[in-house]
């Protein structure tokens, strides 16, 4: 265990290569950096690097991924550099190397035997624990999607982690969230306003997360295949979602349920974390009825527009997240606007 494990995280000074012998293998692009490949010089073994500029949101994210490190659903930071590359001051996280990939890849790889609801529940319950922890410590993880969920190797009895803290945030019941971080597809309805959302919009990304390991395609889509439309905005809010018979018929009520509580668009009423580990279907996940599911059928099937959506994901981040602390929006009462100006006289006047 590296030093990153301690409460109040020191980054080491010394030269990583010191330490480790980085490889031109990229394993995957965060949000605030890429992530490659490396070797410890004295064990040997291999571990993934992410390199992120210094920055007070980077050191944020390490901070809060540091301080998660100590859930072993999510990924660990074994090492956290703090170097100077091509003159740019860079934090450099050495984490543990998630080999086996990301959560719907290996999915889609699944060959041996249909996957069933069984194992949809087991890892539902694998991302309940990773959020429980989190939510017990006040931090909301703000973008939890099917790329940030990865397999440890690729055998059977592979763990499931959590990993990318970069729109993590700590929240409490003085101080909620207010900003707008998402990701089509998996963005809880109040996300999609100025309104003020805390940890339950883990649980509405976990309620898709949910719906499409059962089925293989989300409960909202775009009408045109763009990220996100006006279309699919109204849907979202209104929560607008159906359980067709085809894919759905030989489903557990129990399943139902849980996406039912987890899909609702107050997030006062949503289901909490607590809430959801007491709930039978992932309390009681290695009892739930191993009935096979057409999810891994079109995933396969759907493969590229799947890469598509991802991309489209990608594309949209820097776009589509506004960070209210430093981009302020002025209150309507306060604006100039001359059209307000008016509408507010209007309003005002005697009738």
């Amino acid at each position: 265990m590296g030093e990153a494990h301690s409460k109040g995280w020191q980054p080491k000074t010394n030269s990583l290569s010191d330490d480790y012998k980085v490889l031109s293998k990229v394993l995957g692009l965060g949000i605030n950096g890429k992530v490659v490949e490396c070797i410890s010089r004295s064990s040997g073994q291999v571990y993934a690097l992410k390199v992120l500029k210094d920055s007070p949101k980077a050191r944020r994210e390490v901070e809060l991924h540091c301080r998660a490190s100590g859930c072993e659903y999510i990924v660990n930071i074994i090492d956290v550099y703090e170097n100077t590359i091509s003159g740019q001051k860079c934090l450099l996280l050495v984490m543990e190397c998630m080999s086996g990939g990301e959560l719907f890849n290996r999915i889609q790889e699944h060959s041996d035997s249909p996957f069933t609801e069984r194992e949809a529940a087991d890892i539902v319950y694998q991302i309940c624990m990773a959020l429980d922890f989190l939510h017990s410590n006040d931090i909301a993880h703000r973008d939890l999607k099917p790329e940030n969920l990865l397999y440890t190797s690729h055998k059977p009895d592979a763990k499931l982690k959590l990993t990318d803290f970069g729109f993590a945030k700590v929240t409490n019941a003085h101080k909620s969230l207010q900003t707008p971080c998402y990701t089509p597809y998996y963005v809880a309805p109040e996300v999609l306003g100025p309104e003020k959302y805390d940890k339950s919009c883990d649980m509405w990304s976990l309620g898709v997360i949910t719906y499409i390991l059962i089925c293989g395609y989300p409960p909202f889509y775009s009408d045109h295949g763009q990220p996100i439309s006006p279309g699919m905005k109204k849907r979202i809010r209104n929560g607008k979602y159906e359980f067709p018979k085809e894919e759905w018929s030989r489903v557990s009520k129990d399943a139902k349920d849980l996406i039912k509580g987890l899909l609702i668009t107050e997030p006062d009423k949503r289901l909490t974390i607590k809430e959801v580990m007491h709930h039978n279907w992932v309390a009681q996940h290695t009892l739930v009825p191993p009935t096979p599911l057409v999810s891994v059928q079109v995933l396969k099937e759907d493969k590229a527009n799947w890469v598509d959506v991802q991309d489209e994901m990608t594309n949209a981040l820097a776009t589509m997240r506004v960070d209210y602390e430093q981009a302020p929006i002025k209150r309507l009462d306060e604006s100039k606007n001359p059209i307000l100006e008016k509408r507010k006289k209007k309003q005002v006047a005697p009738k």
